[in-house]
């Protein structure tokens, strides 16, 4: 409801300002004299000059509504494309469905995507979804899928994983394709029930699967590649201890790293790190609690009004988060370190390995686990907000 607000309102501003630069200006002692004029110096009638007025504001909305200079970014339940948009494309939602042209690429998460025959993408096609449906033209096709169907044309290649891939259409080169089924003949279009092929592939063919696919003849005019996928990687082979080292080698790693970046980069901000200040670590566990809460409400709302500045921001958020726990340690690690008057690097990355490893291994343990995660994120992204903002005050 929002977001159609918002659109009504740009439309009314933009509508608005065109007529004003349209018409010229009329004082208002003169405004009954001009329009009299208007109607006996012509055949038209009070209601033919504002039944003109009317069209021409509706042509107007019109060539507004089916042209975008600009990338379009979207994310609603259902998205219809039916304006041409000279630019980039960017989507999130339940279904897509393109019915116009779309100047570059076009970047879809959804459940289902259509590109209807009147669906002509200039550039590529990056779609992440269930269903993808290409009766249209799409320059090039990159996809992960649960079913595809390709009735339309593709100019070059189609690098795709798909579990079932129809081609009843033409691709313009080649193929790469890892698919448990793919069929080349449409028989729901069928009206004679024949088994004619009704997809070309004028390249190569590069597809994997468990089981060889047959192909008819002249479907491909270039050259077969097929490559047996191995069905040994589908059991699962996993140990649990080992991949319970590996997270904890990882973690520790990507700790020392955030370490050794905030040592030489911003200093005073390490040494400031205090979690023994039960004020400062009210402040910061405030901040913390209040930062993620802010920072949706307020990306939910840029998304609408700026896109790119919202998509920013949440990234922004990511990195913080995942910042967050290191920090913690980080400020712990200082605390060790002051107790038993430890200064050598070596010693402090020790420590600090030692401290994260601990960590790890505490968040195995129901509950407790959980809860030391989410106290750590916390703190930790309530000291680095707290110091962004510190700093820029510092700075004014």
């Amino acid at each position: 409801m929002l977001k159609n607000k918002f659109k009504i309102i740009t439309l009314f501003l933009i509508l608005a300002l065109t007529l004003s630069l349209m018409l010229p200006i009329v004082r208002a002692e003169n405004e009954t004299n001009d329009a009299s004029t208007v109607v006996e110096n012509s055949d038209a009638s009070i209601e033919d000059v504002q039944q003109a007025a009317e069209n021409a504001a509706n042509q107007n909305e019109t060539i507004d509504n089916s042209f975008k200079k600009n990338d379009v970014y979207l994310i609603d339940d259902n998205v219809t494309i039916d304006y041409v948009i000279d630019g980039n494309l960017f989507v999130i939602a339940n279904s897509v469905t393109i019915n116009s042209q779309i100047g570059g690429d076009a970047f879809i998460l959804a459940n289902s995507i259509n590109v209807e025959k009147e669906g002509y993408i200039f550039s590529n096609l990056f779609a992440a979804c269930k269903t993808l449906d290409v009766k249209g033209v799409v320059y090039d096709i990159y996809s992960v899928s649960n079913n595809t169907t390709i009735s339309g044309y593709v100019y070059r290649d189609i690098k795709l994983a798909s579990n079932t891939l129809n081609i009843f259409g033409t691709i313009g080169r080649n193929a790469f394709v890892n698919c448990s089924n793919m069929n080349f003949v449409d028989e729901k279009n069928n009206e004679n029930n024949s088994t004619t092929p009704t997809g070309t592939i004028s390249g190569n063919l590069e597809y994997s699967s468990k089981n060889e696919i047959s192909i008819p003849e002249n479907i491909v005019r270039g050259n077969i590649n097929y490559t047996q996928t191995d069905d040994s990687k589908d059991v699962d082979t996993s140990n649990p201890i080992l991949d319970t080292i590996y997270e904890i080698i990882s973690i520790v790693i990507a700790t020392l790293v955030i370490w050794l970046i905030c040592s030489k980069l911003t200093p005073e901000f390490i040494e400031n790190l205090n979690i023994l200040d039960v004020k400062k670590d009210l402040i910061a566990a405030g901040i913390g609690i209040a930062t993620p809460i802010i920072s949706t409400i307020a990306s939910i709302l840029l998304l609408i009004i700026s896109p790119s500045i919202g998509f920013s921001l949440i990234g922004a958020l990511i990195i913080l988060l995942i910042f967050s726990t290191a920090i913690s340690l980080i400020a712990i690690n200082k605390i060790v370190c002051e107790k038993f008057n430890l200064d050598k690097t070596i010693q402090k990355l020790g420590i600090l390995s030692l401290l994260t490893v601990i960590y790890s291994l505490i968040k195995l343990i129901p509950y407790i686990g959980s809860i030391l995660s989410f106290v750590t994120s916390i703190l930790g992204l309530g000291f680095v907000v707290y110091a962004i903002f510190y700093k820029i005050k510092a700075k004014n």
